[in-house]
């Protein structure tokens, strides 16, 4: 019976918190690692043979259940595990042959492990003269991930020698399928199958990689059909050990191959038995691995005698990292490859290097703020570097990625909006908005128009046409027609005909153009970080150890808080706060809002269609001078009128925002000139501002008439506070003093709050300073009911005289339904109107009908859109931005939705009109599996849009309708082909397995199809017809194969 002995140090129950499993040609290795010592025995079962183990006031919990999971189905070793209570703890049978020899011991915490229980598994040594030429198949489930099928590609290979042994290391992107066949007498060659693995350039570099040594005398590869074997001639008997290494930092697959000599060598003593390299969670199984073997230096072919190589897997303050090839010099110092410590991110600029081969190796011992030890019996290179020394980590808290639109085909569309109306003394009206467009690669052109029919009399407007072509990359566009020129900061927009060139942050929707704050830290072990907006969870991330700064962190405008909450691993935390202001007047530091225009002003807009009067040219460039700091120029030109000014916006901290503007002017009466200054505040418990104009006589500017000018003065205060569950409390005042009218100030205060189920409460009160003095009072209450019905009751008292109007109104929802509007004055001579809508694929319709003591009144309107784009023409609703036009070929009545809401069914002919899609942002548009037969052919079922603004996309779902069929097949002598053969269709590439009396399931069949039969090293031909059928899965044949070859 073995033991494993440890103090007793408390009867308390012991978690087993991770199970390992290592597994090589000799032996496999269990151990269980946990919060305490495990005391255990073993002892073998004389009636079954299994190897009983009591694992005393072990708990068996969910980790150590998942053993049997991780030993897998084709260990060697152990054919099988069954854990079951006992009164003291857990007893753990394992079903292993008669020969085979365990041995078990403990080792205690330390290095990031925790106390372990490890169990070795031996084969009994073969007597001399049984040994037998054998082939051992390395188990499928040694590898932490399954091999796909397909070929291997090997991108790195490695060769190390320690005294014990010569290492291969083949490095891929797939898991490789290693058999290995051992030689039963020295010198003979020992080949290795690798399976479908490519044999290049890179592959066939290994022999040079391997120093002389007394082991491995040669290494030769070859191909045969689809396997690449390695041949090994050894000059003395060995054995090989293979493991496989899963994914890990840089590396991909590793298949590692260790010559080691049968005959005994000395090796450096352990101090502790060893142990297997790879850990595994709770939830994870662990890639099985053998024993690393004890790093030990041995001579180099690229530098001097006194540097050896050795292998180690690293840990860098705990975190296992990765297994490196080092070097080691005479008196036992450490040196690491310069781009795995760069990897580390350990920096290394102030450290000389020493070459090695091709690469560039430096002492550990040279590095400030690093220490580090060796664990020969783990065969690890322990790191422990102080927090300060790692590189910064940086994160952004939003995603400055955008979404590449796609360039748009040709294509079309109309909108429509007609409305109608007949008055109580007969008289009636028609009015329709009509807007035209077409879009393609560079970009989008639209006119709108207004027609109206009155009295017997029409009239048609043009109201704007305009063409325009975006730039995302850029975040600008270029606009040719009639468009409406930048404001400035103290000015005003004015239409013109011309061309306008400027920046358009739309084109980009997730940009942010003001400046976000910044906070960083520093992390003495890997962390998670929390970022809390105002009490509220914004950002999640995992920092590394070391120092760490997140930008661009996710924020509101006005003033608030940051708290940053970092938590180790352990659960401690450190807590900053930091406060902020964002202003969306500011601009980041270095960013540019620019906007040139040049044309001609239009005059008398919506009552003449061509009134174009004089030549303009207008100016605005905005610039983040700091975080701080914008500034502002803008400059207006026309013949007789110049104007220009500057302006700046100034965060004060926690103030709030300081804006300040002068501008000068001169026409042909003179020179002018205007100043303005703001303040504003904006937090969530009080926000104010105040603002003021001042104008001379003389200014002038784009906008206003030569006769026309701005008001002499014109000034704005406000104030609002939040009280809680009490509501909100404003105030705000105007004043405008205009030059030859009377002058207009007021003052008005509101009070807002919910109150419960009975909604939502607004009163208010304005009074006009000078004039009449009597203040106006208003009410509102709006009461809803569920999601898409609501009364309001609103009121107006002034001067004795009182209005008040009740309503209650169902909304239109966003897909096929109805909606309606009901309306009533309180007092007898008030209106009472009722109005419905309705609404489907292709339009919305409204209808209406209004009463009063003087008669009635009727009005109906109608809105929607015709789309054109694939050649095809497509009724749709009212057409507002972008849209795209699917096509799932030939099939008829596939449900089609757009961002998980459902906009229609494709047509006979398979497409269907997708409205209302974001433009500059991936649109996900998907398509219902289930509306899909059984033969069709599925290669995706959803894809993203991208549109240009105003422009469409056209979308081909990769769905295919397959003929498939099952085909029974016969030979010539009327025997069915043999199981197992091989079809093909026409020329393609996929090959269908046959099976019993000949059925084998095809797909891709054509009306005619010619199929190819291969078994045993014979073939034949054979032609089939597809049937008209209504059946997804007809039985075809007995077809007969004939012309069989040979």
């Amino acid at each position: 019976m073995l033991l494993a002995t440890v103090p007793d140090t408390s009867k308390a129950a012991v978690e087993v918190q991770a199970v390992r499993v290592g597994l090589d040609t000799e032996h496999t290795r269990l151990v269980l690692e946990s919060d305490k010592p495990i005391r255990a025995r073993m002892e073998r079962d004389a009636r079954t043979g299994a190897l009983v183990v009591d694992l005393d006031d072990v708990s068996m919990g969910q980790t150590l259940a998942g053993l049997g999971k991780a030993i897998g189905a084709n260990n060697p070793f152990i054919a099988g595990v069954r854990l079951s209570p006992t009164g003291t703890g857990t007893r753990m049978e394992l079903t292993a042959p008669t020969s085979i020899t365990p041995r078990m011991f403990n080792l205690r915490s330390g290095d990031g492990h925790a106390d372990r229980l490890v169990m070795d598994f031996y084969r009994d040594p073969v007597e001399p003269g049984q040994e037998n030429s054998t082939v051992g198949l390395i188990p499928s489930d040694a590898v932490a991930t399954p091999a796909a099928p397909g070929v291997v590609h090997v991108s790195n290979v490695q060769a190390a020698l320690v005294p014990d042994r010569v290492r291969l290391v083949l490095e891929s992107d797939r898991p490789i399928q290693a058999r290995v066949i051992n030689p039963t007498e020295p010198g003979e060659t020992l080949a290795v199958d690798l399976g479908d693995v490519v044999l290049d350039a890179v592959l066939q570099s290994l022999p040079d990689k391997i120093r002389r040594n007394p082991f491995l005398t040669s290494v030769r590869f070859s191909r045969d059909a689809a396997v690449t074997r390695m041949d090994l001639t050894t000059p003395t008997a060995i054995a090989l050990q293979i493991f496989h290494l899963a994914p890990v930092n840089n590396h991909t697959y590793r298949l590692v191959v260790d010559i080691v000599p049968t005959v005994t060598m000395p090796v450096p003593p352990l101090d502790t038995p060893p142990a297997s390299v790879d850990a595994v969670s709770s939830t994870t199984v662990a890639t099985p691995a053998p024993m690393p073997p004890a790093p030990v230096a041995a001579p180099s072919r690229d530098t001097s005698d006194a540097l050896t190589e050795a292998w180690f897997e690293v840990h860098v303050n705990g975190t296992p990292e990765d297994t490196v090839l080092v070097l080691q010099d005479a008196s036992g110092n450490v040196l690491v490859r310069a781009a795995d410590l760069e990897r580390w991110r350990i920096p290394v600029a102030d450290v000389v290097a020493v070459t090695h081969g091709t690469d560039d190796y430096l002492p550990l011992s040279a590095i400030a703020g690093l220490t580090y030890r060796i664990d020969p019996s783990q065969g690890t290179l322990l790191l422990d570097v102080s927090a300060s020394r790692f590189a910064a980590t940086h994160f952004s808290g939003i995603s400055r990625a955008a979404d590449q639109p796609t360039p748009s085909p040709p294509g079309g569309y109309v909108n429509y909006d007609i409305f109608g109306a007949r008055g109580a003394h007969g008289s009636s009206h028609v009015n329709a908005l009509l807007e035209a467009g077409v879009f393609g690669g560079w970009g989008s052109g639209s006119s709108t128009f207004l027609a109206r029919h009155r009295d017997g009399r029409n009239r048609t407007l043009r109201l704007d046409t305009t063409w325009t072509h975006d730039r995302p990359a850029d975040m600008a566009s270029l606009r040719l027609g009639d468009v409406i020129s930048a404001p400035s900061s103290w000015g005003r927009g004015v239409r013109f005909g011309g061309v306008q060139w400027g920046t358009n942050f739309a084109t980009q929707p997730g940009f942010i153009s003001f400046p976000l704050p910044t906070l960083g830290g520093v992390a003495a072990e890997p962390s998670t970080v929390d970022f809390y907006v105002n009490n509220v969870l914004r950002l999640r991330r995992d920092v590394p150890s070391g120092p760490f700064t997140i930008q661009d962190l996710p924020i509101v405008t006005g003033q608030g808080d940051i708290r940053m909450v970092v938590r180790d691993m352990l659960g401690r935390e450190q807590v900053v706060t930091q406060p902020f202001y964002a202003s969306g007047g500011l601009l980041a530091s270095g960013l540019r809002d620019y906007s040139y225009e040049v044309g001609f002003e239009r005059e008398n807009y919506g009552r003449v269609s061509n009134d174009y009067g004089r030549l303009v040219a207008a100016a605005t460039e905005r610039r983040g001078f700091s975080d701080r700091f914008t500034g502002e120029l803008h400059v207006e030109a026309t013949r007789g009128q110049q104007t220009l000014g500057i302006g700046s916006t100034i965060l004060l901290g926690n103030v709030g925002v300081l804006t300040a503007s002068v501008a000068g002017s001169h026409d042909r009466a003179g020179t002018g000139a205007l100043m303005e200054l703001g303040i504003q505040h904006q937090s969530r418990y009080i926000s104010y501002g105040a603002r003021t104009q001042l104008t001379t006589d003389g200014f002038i500017q784009l906008g206003y008439l030569p006769t026309a000018r701005p008001p002499r003065q014109t000034s704005s205060a406000f104030v609002s506070a939040s009280v809680g569950r009490f509501g909100s409390l404003g105030l705000n005042y105007t004043h405008q003093d205009f030059r030859g009218q009377d002058d207009v100030e007021l003052v008005g205060v509101n009070y807002n709050r919910s109150v419960g189920w009975l909604g939502y409460l607004s009163l208010s009160a304005l009074q006009f300073l000078g004039g009449d003095p009597s203040p106006l009072f208003s009410l509102s209450l709006t009461v809803p009911f569920g999601a898409a019905d609501s009364a309001s009751f609103s009121g107006q008292s002034r001067a004795g005289d009182s209005r008040g109007t009740v309503q209650y109104r169902h909304n239109l929802p966003v897909g096929t339904g109805m909606g309606y509007r009901l309306q009533a004055g309180l007092a007898a001579s008030d209106p009472r109107q009722a109005e419905l809508s309705l609404q489907n694929g292709v339009g919305t319709y409204n209808f209406g009908v209004a009463s009063n003591p003087d008669g009635q009144a009727y009005q109906a309107g109608v809105r929607g859109g015709i789309a054109l784009l694939s050649g095809k023409i497509f009724p749709s609703r009212h057409i507002d931005g972008s849209f795209a036009v699917v096509q799932v070929p030939g099939f008829a009545d596939v449900r089609v939705y757009a961002d998980n809401q459902k906009i229609g069914s494709t047509d006979s002919d398979g497409y269907a009109l997708v409205p209302r899609l974001r433009p500059y942002q991936k649109n996900p548009i998907r398509i219902e599996q289930a509306d899909l037969p059984m033969d069709a052919q599925i290669k995706g079922l959803q894809l993203d849009a991208v549109p240009y603004y105003h422009s469409a996309l056209a979308l081909t779902f990769p769905v295919t309708r397959s003929r498939g069929a099952i085909v029974v097949i016969q030979l010539d002598d009327g025997s069915d082909l043999p199981a197992g053969a091989e079809v093909t269709v026409d020329t393609q590439a996929t090959v269908f397995p046959v099976g019993l009396r000949g059925e084998v399931y095809l797909t891709g069949l054509g009306e005619t199809s010619r199929l190819h039969a291969t078994w045993n090293g014979q073939s034949c031909d054979m032609t089939i017809s597809f049937p008209d059928t209504t059946d997804p899965l007809p039985r075809l044949g007995p077809v007969t194969c004939q012309g069989i070859d040979p």
